[in-house]
């Protein structure tokens, strides 16, 4: 008994000290954090980074041990149905996959980085940290049972999610949070590809569209600790090994300039395809959880024959970029991959489009190489080179991310000698690309949803406010022909505010401020003035459905501290008036206006089965010039966004509705036959899709 005391008391003893070591600890750390400007981001960036690192490292070995699974263990198991068993493994993969994007995280669902960037534009950066466990299981499953996707988009979500996590765990602000996702995104890239500069960019060009020296600190160290991982547990060799190839002769440049046309024409192709297929998978009628399945069934038919289309083709790139694949496969791989990696991610599968686009963009390079090889009238470089354009200008044509897909390419081959090649093709693929498709392979079909990236920037969400949605409707009027003295009394009971002054038709004619009585007063006799003699002429005047960023910029330009409303229909009428606290309010609900919208383009589980509806307004509907709440829309309909031009409103109640506005609705299904009557009755039209 007196040793078990005696050992407890030297337990309680040593833990009491340990206690005190590490309060005293954790007191000094929060001190040496507090003082430092710089310290906190970068430690929590290179936390994010490692961790990321971690992660990626495992997913890349979990994805090995399925591909193992599937296709070894798997075809042992389906061994009765011989050479056939390939087409069933996809499909297998899927009704794995399935369950898990549509029961438990939906977010996992699709390639990935457009929820990254819905997550930045909508949430704030916020990611639940469930995405974690989800987009890595299901992506694993996926590519390792064939799923024609890359793991680079999987990686990127949940690198992404991890960095979001952290700065929700210490309640940073939403500038840091998002700032840590953009970190754990680079991580992501940076681990998978072996590519820490590629990674910045990456994260910079495409996720959080912004290269200021703030950002660009905390991404590099992310990117940096990462790749420090990644080299520890899976080499410091370069995702593909190339040979050196250069540029043979001056005219060659021509050639790749074409390559970077082709390349354009190629992406392009590669987005209508996944954006159609996604709309015919939506369309179906069948259950969400078991279209993985029909999706992998398909994939499995096409593998069967183009066994290269199966998983992210990594080692079918790097043949390419060797020049050891015939002109025939090289042509029938770049169809076959859009149109497996279309399926795959259409269906409800999960996996990027990174790889696929890479993979795409070598096969095609390796192509047009060999078909002008021996050709020209002069010398050129291998095929092998040409794969390594195309590989980079066809990314950079679906992703209109020049900068990135230069770097990822130089990084992943280490072929320097041919970036002036790569640039020039890299230049204008993507030039072309956005001439032609203004959206890109990540953004198209956010936007199809009223979901404008371009808005990422606090300040752009003004473009999305109406005037009249700022505006004060109660403002002070005063009669051209008021005398001085009322008016003097008027001002003593609202003081602090300007005057409008009307003429004998109730229109606007002038406006009084507070300091131009009482220089006016002083000058004159105050008998003999009006109001009329008083006020100034206004010079601007603005209309209620006028974005408000372009009337807060007029007030600013004009140095103006309020702007009259006036009616479109009589612009001598004032209906309102805009103050420049009601801009700064406007702009401080963005993000409740913004949760809003959210809550409207993904309603929560309760309402989970709704139908997207899409309707125009036609100039001969009843409907056009009213607001929404004298239209009566039918109970169990949620109008979600509205676009007219180039601005996406948020539908209210006093929202006036115009002529070629282009309005998203979610119905629920017992209610869709009756607003579909409604629509009928109001002259509008439905559209399955709405063009940029």
């Amino acid at each position: 008994m007196k040793i078990i005391f005696n050992n407890l008391l030297v337990f309680i003893l040593v833990n009491e000290k340990l206690f005190y070591l590490w309060k005293e600890l954790n007191k000094r750390i929060t001190i040496f954090l507090s003082t430092s400007r710089l310290a906190i981001p970068l430690v929590l960036a290179s936390f994010v980074g490692i961790t990321t690192g971690l992660i990626a490292v495992g997913f890349i070995k979990f994805i090995e041990f399925n591909e193992g699974l599937f296709f070894g263990r798997g075809r042992e198991i389906l061994g009765f149905l011989g050479p056939y068993s390939v087409i069933f493994i996809p499909a297998i993969g899927g009704l794995i996959v399935g369950p898990i994007v549509n029961f438990i995280t939906p977010e996992a669902k699709g390639h990935g980085v457009p929820e990254v960037m819905k997550a930045i534009t909508l949430r704030g950066g916020r990611i639940r940290p469930i995405v974690i466990l989800g987009k890595m299981l299901a992506s694993a499953f996926a590519i390792g049972s064939g799923a024609s996707v890359g793991r680079e988009g999987p990686i990127v979500q949940v690198g992404s999610a991890v960095g979001s996590t952290v700065a929700q765990f210490f309640k940073l602000s939403e500038a840091k949070i998002k700032n840590l996702l953009a970190c754990g995104a680079a991580a992501g890239i940076s681990a998978v590809f072996n590519a820490p500069i590629a990674g910045v960019m990456f994260s910079l060009e495409v996720i959080l569209r912004d290269f200021g020296a703030r950002a660009l600190s905390t991404v590099v160290v992310a990117a940096v600790a990462s790749s420090i991982i990644s080299r520890i547990f899976l080499g410091e060799s370069p995702a593909f090994i190339a040979p050196a190839y250069t540029l043979e002769s001056p005219y060659e440049i021509f050639l790749y300039i074409g390559l970077g046309l082709i390349s354009a024409l190629v992406a392009i192709l590669f987005i209508s395809v996944l954006n159609t297929s996604e709309k015919v998978f939506e369309r179906w009628r069948f259950p969400e959880w078991l279209k993985p399945m029909i999706g992998g069934l398909l994939i499995g038919c096409i593998g069967f024959y183009f066994p290269q289309i199966f998983g992210s083709g990594l080692s079918t790139i790097e043949n390419a970029l060797l020049g050891g694949l015939g002109l025939q496969i090289l042509l029938a791989l770049v169809f076959l991959k859009i149109i497996a990696t279309s399926l795959s991610l259409a269906s409800g599968s999960s996996g990027g489009v990174f790889a696929p686009a890479l993979f795409i963009g070598a096969v095609l390079g390796g192509a047009v190489g060999k078909l002008l090889y021996g050709v020209v009238p002069f010398e050129i470089a291998p095929p092998g080179a040409y794969a390594i354009a195309g590989m980079a200008s066809v990314f950079a044509g679906a992703a209109h991310a020049p900068v990135t897909a230069i770097l990822i390419v130089f990084e992943m081959t280490g072929s320097y000698e041919v970036i002036l090649p790569i640039m020039a093709s890299v230049v204008v693929a993507t030039s072309f690309s956005q001439l032609i498709q203004r959206e890109s392979i990540y953004t198209i079909k956010l936007k199809q949803k009223g979901i404008d990236i371009e808005q990422v920037e606090e300040a752009k969400y003004l473009g999305a406010i109406q005037v009249r949605d700022a505006m004060t409707t109660k403002f002070e009027i005063v009669p051209y022909n008021l005398s001085s003295t009322e008016l003097i009394s008027r001002m003593s009971k609202h003081r602090g505010k300007s005057f409008f002054v009307i003429n004998s038709n109730d229109e606007i004619s002038g406006v009084i401020k507070p300091g131009e009585v009482q220089e006016t007063l002083f000058e004159k006799d105050a008998k003999d003035i009006t109001a009329g003699d008083i006020a100034s002429s206004i010079k601007e005047v603005c209309f209620p459905d006028e974005p408000l960023n372009e009337a807060a910029t007029l007030m600013m330009a004009q140095n103006l501290t309020q702007i009259p409303v006036v009616d479109p229909a009589s612009p001598n009428k004032a209906v309102g008036v805009l103050r420049s606290e009601d801009v700064f309010r406007a702009y401080t609900n963005i993000s409740t206006r913004r949760s809003d919208l959210l809550s409207r383009v993904e309603p929560s589980s309760e309402v989970s089965g709704v139908i997207e509806i899409r309707f125009r307004i036609p100039l001969q509907s009843p409907v056009v010039g009213k607001q929404i709440k004298e239209i009566k829309v039918p109970d169990g309909v949620i109008l979600t966004s509205i676009q007219r031009k180039k601005i996406t409103l948020l539908p209210e109640g006093n929202t006036t509705l115009q002529a070629r506005d282009k309005i998203w609705a979610l119905v629920t299904p017992k209610n869709e036959k009756i607003f579909k009557e409604w629509l009928k009755s109001n002259n509008l039209k439905t559209s399955s899709v709405f063009g940029s």
